[in-house]
């Protein structure tokens, strides 16, 4: 199960950076822009890879891979907010390329859908600082529906 998880995450990398490099680019400043989003995204996939760790130990029924995936999301955990701030600083910066480099035509539909993907990284990051103060039941599952909610939008981003 491990293996098909990683094959799918590998599959997706390999599918984005083939996408962008199909559309091409204008400028470098664009190129740049691209090349910026793709190692955020390759730092958000490895935030949205605890999720799939967690629902392994929870779905398991061998005692000794519970132990081991535990004693993996205990090193990854550590990890995991300065994995989301580099990720989030990485996309603001890929922002204000993309918004100085088509400062000509603010409203094009990927203008458009990165503003809103914004709008939802936001919220997912104010998500996990409610989680941080205070780890609640429902705040985990906010944050849990926030980074699916993102991720769904990051793509439809990509690949409009």
């Amino acid at each position: 199960m491990i293996a098909k998880w990683l094959t799918i995450n590998l599959i997706t990398v390999i599918t984005i950076i083939f996408w962008s490099l199909y559309q091409g680019y204008d400028s470098n400043y664009i190129f740049i822009g691209k090349m910026i989003a793709q190692a955020a995204f390759i730092l958000f996939l490895i935030n949205v890879n605890m999720y799939f760790v967690f629902f392994l130990i929870r779905k398991s029924k061998v005692r000794n891979v519970k132990v081991k995936l535990a004693k993996i999301s205990k090193r990854m955990m550590k990890y995991h907010i300065p994995i989301a701030v580099t990720a989030a600083s990485l996309i603001i910066a890929h922002a204000m390329i993309m918004i100085v480099a088509h400062f000509d035509h603010p409203w094009i539909t990927k203008t458009t859908s990165g503003m809103i993907t914004m709008c939802l990284m936001l919220i997912l990051m104010y998500s996990g600082l409610l989680r941080r103060w205070k780890a609640t039941g429902k705040r985990r599952r906010f944050h849990y529906v926030m980074a699916f909610l993102y991720i769904g939008f990051v793509f439809i981003h990509i690949f409009i």
